[in-house]
């Protein structure tokens, strides 16, 4: 056991502590599941949901800084790669995967044939995380100028924008008379295409910059704070039409600007080599 410790230094520990908020996330989720097919009401259940959500981002803030930590004080990080690859496999591949099949897998109990291509897509989630957790060790040894593929926490980030999103669908813009089935909304559908866009995202070849300070950082910093505020307000039980549309605002703004990092990214990582490049 002291050989084991003595190989960590402190951003292992936040590192470990990333793995322990992902598995706390997964956690709140089986609470969910209880709650829902439980007969008393629904709104703990959906606190709960919102809680997984919470530990995610907590998680994607303790990756976020993990790197600094491990470059201010850690000069050496015999179990470091190792701790992240396990670590993030938790909190961005199987929650995030777990997320989206307990918000959505409500939809079985009207139409059976659902449940197959949700799984099928939150399985698509989870091997794409851990490839592009594998290909981002392999790559780091030879070019770490920018990132091919989405990040696994920008990925994991995405799938909980797009999930509150559809969740909150119906209360901040209904869609004629369409109700819920069962508990599922009308839009549920659109998870599958998000869940295969965020995985594919990941093991993709776009090049995308890495903002480690800097206004990229700030940025990052700033979509954070967005999904904090927006599932605290669902979390604390503001399900009144206020709360819930500066959540769904709020959640559309994390989602549009992972996107434009998506689609501009390549753009960048240009401007700042060529930056480089001319001084």
């Amino acid at each position: 056991m002291k050989t084991t410790f003595r190989l960590m230094g402190i951003a292992d520990w936040v590192t470990l502590g990333n793995g322990l908020l992902g598995t706390l996330s997964i956690v709140f989720l089986i609470l969910a599941f209880d709650g829902f097919s439980s007969s008393d009401g629904s709104h703990l259940s959906e606190s709960y949901i919102w809680m997984a959500m919470l530990f995610i981002l907590l998680s994607v803030f303790g990756d976020l800084i993990d790197g600094p930590i491990a470059r201010k004080f850690s000069k050496r990080r015999y179990l470091g790669s190792y701790l992240d690859l396990m670590s993030d496999s938790i909190s961005f591949g199987v929650a995030p995967a777990l997320l989206v099949f307990g918000m959505f897998s409500r939809w079985g109990e009207a139409a059976p044939f659902w449940t197959v291509p949700l799984v099928i897509a939150c399985c698509w989630l989870v091997i794409c995380t851990m490839l592009r957790l594998a290909r981002f060790q392999h790559e780091s040894e030879l070019d770490n100028r920018w990132f091919h593929g989405l990040a696994s926490p920008g990925s994991a980030v995405l799938i909980l924008s797009i999930s509150g999103l559809i969740w909150l669908q119906p209360e901040v813009l209904p869609i004629g008379s369409m109700g819920t089935v069962n508990g599922a909304r009308p839009l549920d559908w659109l998870i599958l295409i998000g869940t295969f866009l965020a995985g594919s995202l990941m093991i993709s070849d776009r090049r995308l910059p890495k903002f480690s300070k800097g206004a990229g950082m700030n940025l990052s910093l700033f979509l954070l704070i967005a999904m904090f505020v927006a599932t605290t307000i669902q979390i604390a039980g503001y399900t009144t039409d206020n709360g819930a549309l500066t959540s769904f605002i709020l959640l559309g703004i994390s989602a549009t600007l992972i996107l434009v990092h998506v689609i501009m990214g390549p753009k960048i990582c240009d401007s700042m080599f060529n930056k480089q490049d001319s001084h």
